[in-house]
Order: structure tokens, then C-alpha cells, then sequence
């Protein structure tokens, strides 16, 4: 909102940069940048947990254990990947293009 009260109008003068034929492709890449975050993350969670699933179901107790600590690992950084991701997003929205 501060954007919008720094820039006025021309806050939206983004969405028609470098030709006003591409209004409909910028409004639609503000609101998929997120959405492909939250998909890559979800996907990436539940891969995790099926693996678990499947090497429970086939072997118990002795192999998932590793994997679950490796399910954390990969956990881990793909919270730092997303984190860092809608950051730069974030900070994109904030600055507009140059």
C-alpha cells in the first residue's frame, strides 16, 4: 500500500511496460508467482511423504529412518528456497521493473 501512496497511478504503469499488449500477461504473472511457489512446495512436502509411505510399507522401521532425516534436510532447504523466492517477489513488487 505504501507503494501505491509513494507512486500514485503510476504504481500500474508496470503492468503495460515495454507495450500495453502484454496488460493481460503481467496482471496474470502477479498472481501466479505464488501460486507456482506454493505447488513446488506442496509437491515437493508430499514426494517426501510418499517415499516415507512406500519404504514403511515395504521395509519396517530400519530404512525410513534415514529417509525421514533426509526428509527433513530437503525440508529445510526447500522452506529456505520459498522463503527466499517470495522475498525476491515481494521485493520485485515493491521496487516495480526498470
Amino acid at each position: 500500500m505504501r507503494v501505491f501512496q509513494k507512486k500514485g497511478l503510476a504504481y500500474f504503469g508496470k503492468y503495460i511496460q515495454p507495450t500495453p499488449i502484454l496488460l493481460p500477461i503481467n496482471i496474470l504473472e502477479d498472481f501466479t508467482k505464488p501460486l507456482s511457489l506454493s505447488f513446488r512446495l506442496f509437491g515437493n512436502i508430499l514426494a517426501d511423504e510418499l517415499v516415507v509411505v512406500v519404504l514403511v510399507s515395504l521395509v519396517p522401521l530400519v530404512v525410513p529412518i534415514p529417509v525421514m532425516f533426509l526428509g527433513l534436510f530437503t525440508s529445510g532447504i526447500q522452506a529456505l528456497i520459498f522463503a527466499t523466492l517470495a522475498a525476491a517477489y515481494i521485493g520485485e513488487s515493491m521496487e516495480g521493473h526498470h
